[in-house]
């Protein structure tokens, strides 16, 4: 910790004390929509030697301006190169340079190479997306807002190698279910974390999806930069500025559930409604740049009235802010960004984002029985929750005349779920962290490019639902960390990049620390072929929610384990990705293999965790039966995927396609581990709490995955099919068939018959098609599970039917 911190000093005292160098080549360089370019890299090299040792580098300003210190060439014949990643790169020859000052302003336009992207997420600095050392995809906002998305996993889940089960996000098969406590996969906006400070995870309808950039997925262990959830991956949401046109849009939409496959399971009239609004505008006020954005959700879901109003004609109408059937939901949602971008300090921004939401929602995790009742609630397995969520994220940066950038960035964080059944949880994170970023030119080390930062967190939590074990319900977590990460580039060929983290964890005075390490390589092999590899460690201290949480679901009760050690994971990878140039197709195409070793491995799982009191097993006494977040050894996780970015130009439309097949061996390395060595009773392995033990696979994953995505646009029509394909859990807890096998506490699930007759899960089909009447009106009809299919992901949970949307969008930019 001591090292990391020292280091981390050091770094930022070069920052704050290199002094700029002097004046002799000076410029602004801006893109053709007069938006100034911070990070855009101006290089002088002597006419024919381009990695000369005389060769000079500079990067723009926040304000887009440049200088540089021409006298190590002067006399010599020198050209200049002005280059920003997705913009095209321009040159200018100076011959004989002599004493006197030269100005050169640039102008960028969009670069021919349209499939170039840009990521932040793996470096924290701006890089080519295939020049990183690690597996990172960028999904494109047209994924949002073309789908009628109004809840950010279902745009997510077209990505190849994401999944859910439950809401709980995996990556490459990563994590399993946990009950919604605890998450291997860090979620981030604009680079802070939003996962809730108690549990540990995201409330996806509080994500903002109006004024979104691009969203980044990094695969693979991620907890140098990012922290303890980063054991399988991150997702970093990336918003967006105001450029110089002003943006207003606001899209309505209202959709339709088709009655279920099961009709007999139908046991209401009338269809589940859905109603969504939502709006941004973004415009520069002067010297700042302001975003209001905003969003309204009526939902009756697709389950059925609650049971108090199953005779209720009136349930059966539309009432979307009247929570009255199971899984409905509505909330409304306003969010602001807004940035002073220049100051009376040349680099200097600061800014405040904020975002809240208030919402109402009937929860369940389990259906009442099949085949009849799938989409009823099971007793005691439903939840009615009053929600408040917000964030205040103030900031400030500064970008320093020798190139380095200061970066302070801040987030409260307020979570409050009122909930109806002794279940209520409220928390309040404090989270701060100061970023530096540099390069090393003025070391003179050509290529560097290094992140070093130093962070802190603190969450208090107030809950009835974590007051297990010693905790009275009041429970205070504490993470600070120092990191490190350097990458360094050789003759714009070879990347390298290394870097290390330092994390201490603390729960309720119990604590722990331990050091990460990462490291990569990416090799251009040809022009258009990048060969990389990538070793990273993680390392994740358990939730409060995992530690404390007591509770029940019916007859299944959930017990805390205070006793909980941290996990430990170790990845590697080797890829390739290769330009492709087909006919009219362009694009990449991406391979990889993939592995990952966890120590200690958290699982939700079922046993006799609570103590048996003899009497016959009820409702409220299923013989200590029930479920608890435990360490379950070693388990590992090795799979190979391959997807494809690209796009097809003809002459009447363009068509963008996404789509990858992603394939996961997720095993125990430890079957015969004792979970539970303090008790007295049964011995619990692996072996017997799954229920299919079949080549040692984890609970809750799907080998296979495969995502398709093809966006067509013409001059005023567009149109798009979305595939998806998840392969059946072959493994989950043995629980949920041993229950009803032996008759514990009267339970009727009816889920061994529902498997056998559903013996695979099926390919999912959404559509679009839509029309744009001219520069501002947009008409579409969006239609998910086109085929109506009636399908399971996590056992007891049916997923949702078809829904038909109409979707109309106003625009002025």
């Amino acid at each position: 910790m001591r090292i990391a911190i020292i280091v981390c000093c050091v770094l930022i005292w070069f920052g704050v004390s290199s002094e700029a160098q002097a004046q002799a080549l000076v410029g602004k360089v801006a893109d053709d929509q007069g938006l100034l370019l911070p990070g855009a890299t101006i290089t002088i090299a002597p006419v024919n030697e381009p990695f000369s040792s005389a060769l000079i580098g500079v990067v723009t300003t926040l304000d887009g301006t440049y200088s540089a210190d021409l006298s190590p060439l002067s006399g010599r014949d020198v050209i200049v190169t002005c280059s920003y990643i997705g913009l095209e790169k321009k040159q200018v020859e100076l011959k004989n340079l002599q004493g006197n000052a030269y100005t050169l302003d640039w102008v960028l336009a969009a670069s021919a190479e349209m499939l170039e992207q840009v990521v932040v997420s793996a470096g924290r600095f701006e890089q080519s997306a295939k020049k990183v050392t690690v597996s990172v995809d960028v999904l494109p906002p047209r994924i949002i807002e073309s789908r009628g998305t109004t809840s950010l996993e279902t745009a997510l889940e077209q990505n190849p190698g994401v999944s859910f089960v439950d809401g709980e996000p995996q990556i490459r098969s990563g994590s399993g279910f946990s009950y919604g406590a605890g998450s291997r996969v860090m979620m981030l906006v604009d680079d802070l974390p939003v996962l809730s400070g108690d549990a540990g995870r995201p409330t996806w309808g509080f994500l903002p999806l109006e004024n979104i950039e691009q969203i980044e997925i990094i695969k693979g262990a991620s907890s140098v930069m990012y922290g303890s959830a980063a054991l399988s991956g991150v997702i970093n949401i990336r918003t967006r500025y105001p450029d110089a046109r002003p943006l207003t849009r606001i899209s309505v939409q209202h959709g339709l559930y088709s009655t279920p496959q099961s009709a007999q399971a139908k046991t209401w009239d009338g269809f589940g409604q859905q109603s969504n609004v939502r709006f941004v505008h973004s415009q520069r006020a002067g010297k700042w740049d302001v975003v209001v954005a905003g969003n309204i959700l009526g939902d009756d879901g697709f389950l059925s009235p609650l049971v108090e109003n199953e005779t209720d004609t009136a349930s059966s109408a539309y009432r979307p802010w009247i929570v009255d059937r199971y899984g409905a939901e509505n909330r409304a949602r306003v969010n602001a960004n807004i940035r002073r971008r220049e100051t009376g300090v040349a680099g200097l921004t600061y800014g405040l984002n904020t975002n809240w939401q208030r919402g109402e929602s009937q929860n369940t995790l389990i259906w009442e029985s099949a085949p009849d009742h799938i989409y009823g609630s099971y007793q005691g397995a439903t939840t009615h929750v009053n929600q408040t969520v917000g964030t205040v994220d103030p900031y400030i940066e500064y970008a320093a005349p020798s190139g380095f950038r200061h970066a302070l960035r801040n987030r409260w964080q307020y979570l409050n779920n009122d909930n109806d059944n002794d279940q209520s949880n409220a928390s309040h994170v404090f989270y701060s962290e100061y970023q530096l970023n540099g390069h090393g030119q003025n070391w003179g080390l050509e290529g560097l490019n290094f992140s070093a930062g130093l962070v802190h967190l603190l969450a208090f939590s107030n809950a009835e639902l974590y007051s297990g074990g010693s905790s009275d319900g009041n429970n205070r977590g504490r993470n600070v960390a120092a990191y490190l990460q350097v990458d360094q580039s050789f003759a714009e060929r070879l990347n390298v990049s290394a870097g290390m983290r330092y994390e201490h964890f603390e729960v309720n005075g119990s604590g722990t620390g331990k050091p990460v390490f990462r490291a990569g390589v990416n090799y251009q092999l040809a022009e258009a072929t990048y060969l990389r590899s990538s070793f990273g460690q993680g390392f994740r201290f358990p939730t409060i929610a995992e530690r404390y949480i007591r509770t029940g679901l019916g007859s299944l009760q959930v017990y805390p384990n205070e006793e909980l050690n941290p996990e430990f994971a170790t990845s590697g990878e080797i890829g390739l990705k290769q330009g492709v140039k087909f006919g009219r197709f362009q694009g990449f195409l991406d391979m990889a293999v993939f592995r990952q070793d966890f120590d200690d491995y958290i699982e939700f799982t079922f046993g006799q965790w609570g103590p048996d009191d003899g009497e016959p097993p009820t409702l409220e006494n299923a013989l200590g039966l029930g479920f608890k977040s435990i360490n379950t050894g070693k388990s590992r996780v090795t799979g190979a995927e391959i997807s494809t970015t690209g796009r097809i130009e003809t002459d009447r439309a363009r068509f963008d396609i996404i789509a990858g097949y992603t394939y996961t061996r997720p095993i125990s390395l430890t079957p015969n581990y004792n979970y539970n060595p303090d008790s007295t009773g049964t011995v619990t392995t692996y072996y017997n709490t799954s229920h299919d033990t079949t080549n040692l696979i984890l609970k809750y994953r799907s080998p296979h995955l495969v995502r398709i995505d093809v966006q067509a646009t013409g001059a005023k029509w567009f149109g798009g099919v979305s595939v998806r394909y998840q392969s059946k859990l072959q493994n989950f807890d043995e629980a949920f068939i041993l229950f009803e096998a032996e008759d514990i506490a009267d339970i009727e699930w009816g889920l061994a018959g529902w498997l056998d007759s559903h013996p695979r899960s099926p390919w999912l089909v959404d559509v679009r098609i839509g029309r744009q009447w001219n520069e501002h009106h947009r008409l579409s009809l969006i239609v998910s599970n086109l085929a109506n299919s009636e399908y399971v992901i996590r056992p007891l949970a049916i997923e949702q039917p078809r829904l038909t949307q109409i979707m109309y969008t106003y625009e002025i930019k």
